[in-house]
């Protein structure tokens, strides 16, 4: 096998960036080199050096499988939706031509436009996707791009570190896709990114899955990413975003965490987008979340930056923070604007000056990202593809990404955070309910109530913490015995009368899901985080010299 080593195949491009060069004349059967296995993923097909000690030269994780099939999934339907604006960008130009003094109303032919596969392949060439994968490590996400997305016109495959750049020639020419396509380079991610701020450099797509936080990439991005493009963005800190650092979390992401915060998941996807809107605003643009979910021990976000100056001055509309009581679950959040239909003022709060339940003052978090999580005309797109099995290739996590999906489609999209019921039930020692129970008093109180996505005990709902409360003393007065004392933060929270009529009685039909699995179980021991790449190394064809000056000297 011909081995394409950075030192000998980089060209400097004008930014500084080494290239990597890939020869591609010469057509042959990929085979395995000696010391080498191979793992296989969707469509590609890595071959990594066998581990020692548990050490990896290059970072590879099987638990990020289902981040990578989320993200073919994901970017397959960003290509369409991509085409379909500009032809109807397109329509509304031809429309002006033929009448300008009429007003451009397209609605009805929007819907009869459709973008084909095919249609995709062909336009790839003169306009489809440029992506960027700035923390490319061995180059599998963007091998599977390459071979399982539509409409792919160039993908950078970039990293700083020369074994991981090697690593990722070795398998892009073992793969056999297409060098003009996808190119490997050695570079800084964050100096790629600055260097692509000019609109004819721009992405549609840029990929961040760092091993950590993304926190440093995340101002270069916003700009080096086109109008209406892609951010995906992983970040696996989440003892940063847990609390257990809150001084470090505030000083990557401009946010205070609550340590031990019940709504782990979703609150550190909400510091990450408002660290990501922040930075966008600065230059004008403001961000539209796709897809925002808590997966396994990290977070993963897709969303589209757009240029929008008007947008980028109301988005304290969407930013604010969060009190958190000190003695139990009662949380409330406030926006950092108000607009009263004229003018955008400073925000009000916190509503109460402290706990209603026990007194106690509040913990600040944030800010925070308040607005939606995911556009859910996108989410179910999604899931009628998983459904109908419309996808180029199969993917492994088929099952766990419909079971994902569906249950962020179902979470109120307008409703930050959520109360974990046996967290409440614990707060006043009594006995867990029924979850049905729960939410059918929520609805039946009149206000609206749904699960989420990653935390199958989580409670999300629109009614105040005095509502909540009122329903857990109603259950405790329903099911504890009578003459047992409570003292504390329970006796303080037991002690008012309920102020609503409860009612636990679950209506016909009440909370109907589809049948799926939302919450599967870790598929082996140990599914966590692995050991960060040992990082440099020498090369394949040294490699390959060594050894066969050893078995020389063996005979």
């Amino acid at each position: 096998m011909t081995s394409h080593t950075p030192e000998s195949n980089a060209a400097k491009a004008e930014n500084g960036i080494d290239v990597i060069k890939i020869e591609s004349e010469t057509s042959y059967e990929p085979i395995l080199p000696d010391g080498y296995e191979q793992i296989s993923e969707g469509q590609a097909k890595m071959m990594y050096k066998k581990s020692s000690k548990g050490q990896q030269e290059v970072f590879y994780n099987p638990v990020q499988v289902q981040n990578r099939d989320l993200s073919i999934l994901m970017l397959s339907l960003y290509a369409e939706r991509r085409h379909k604006r500009d032809l109807e960008k397109k329509l509304k130009k031809e429309r002006r031509k033929i009448a300008p003094a009429e007003e451009t109303d397209i609605s009805s032919q929007k819907k009869e436009i459709n973008v084909t596969i095919s249609e995709l392949n062909q336009n790839a060439k003169s306009d489809g996707l440029r992506i960027l994968e700035a923390l490319a490590a061995s180059g599998l996400r963007s091998i599977r791009y390459s071979k399982e997305v539509s409409g792919v016109r160039e993908i950078i495959v970039n990293d700083i570190d020369p074994a991981a750049v090697e690593r990722a020639v070795e398998n892009i020419a073992f793969n056999q896709v297409d060098p003009k396509i996808v190119k490997p380079q050695l570079g800084d991610a964050t100096s790629v990114l600055y260097n692509s701020r000019d609109k004819e450099k721009q992405f549609d797509v840029i990929d961040l899955d760092p091993y950590g936080t993304a926190a440093p990439f995340l101002d270069g991005a916003v700009q080096a990413i086109k109008s209406g493009g892609l951010l995906c963005i992983t970040c696996t800190d989440m003892r940063v975003l847990n609390g257990g650092q809150a001084d470090l979390c505030y000083s990557r992401y401009g946010a205070m965490p609550i340590p031990n915060g019940k709504y782990l998941h979703e609150l550190a996807l909400r510091m990450l987008l408002q660290t990501v809107s922040t930075s966008a605003n600065r230059y004008g643009r403001t961000i539209r979340p796709i897809l925002c979910v808590g997966m396994a021990f990290y977070i993963r976000v897709f969303l589209e930056v757009y240029d929008d100056s008007a947008g980028a001055q109301k988005a304290c509309l969407s930013i604010g923070n969060v009190y958190q009581s000190c003695q139990c679950p009662s949380f409330y959040t406030v926006a950092n604007g108000t607009h009263n239909g004229r003018l955008i003022q400073p925000g009000r709060g916190p509503p109460v000056p402290a706990c209603t339940e026990t007194g106690a003052v509040f913990k600040i978090a944030g800010p925070i990202w308040l607005g939606p999580l995911h556009d859910l005309e996108a989410v179910n797109e999604a899931i009628a593809r998983l459904e109908n099995n419309s996808l180029l290739y199969p993917l492994k996590t088929h099952e766990m990404l419909h079971g994902m999906l569906s249950s962020a489609s179902e979470e109120l999209n307008d409703v930050p955070l959520y109360y974990l019921l046996p967290d409440l039930c614990k707060t006043i020692g009594c006995a867990t309910p029924p979850m049905i129970k729960i939410k059918a008093a929520l609805a039946n109180a009149g206000f609206r109530c749904s699960g989420q996505h990653k935390e199958p005990m989580a409670v999300k709902t629109d009614a105040p913490p005095q509502v909540v409360w009122d329903i857990m003393r109603a259950w405790t007065k329903l099911t504890s015995p009578k003459d047992k004392v409570y003292e504390g933060t329970a006796g303080k929270i037991l002690s008012t009368e309920p102020m609503i009529a409860v009612d636990f009685t679950v209506p016909p039909g009440f909370d109907k899901k589809k049948k799926v699995k939302r919450f599967p179980m870790n598929p082996e021991p140990d599914w966590g985080p692995k050991a960060k790449a040992t990082g440099k190394r020498k090369s394949l064809s040294q490699e390959t010299s060594a050894t066969n000056a050893a078995e020389e000297i063996e005979t």
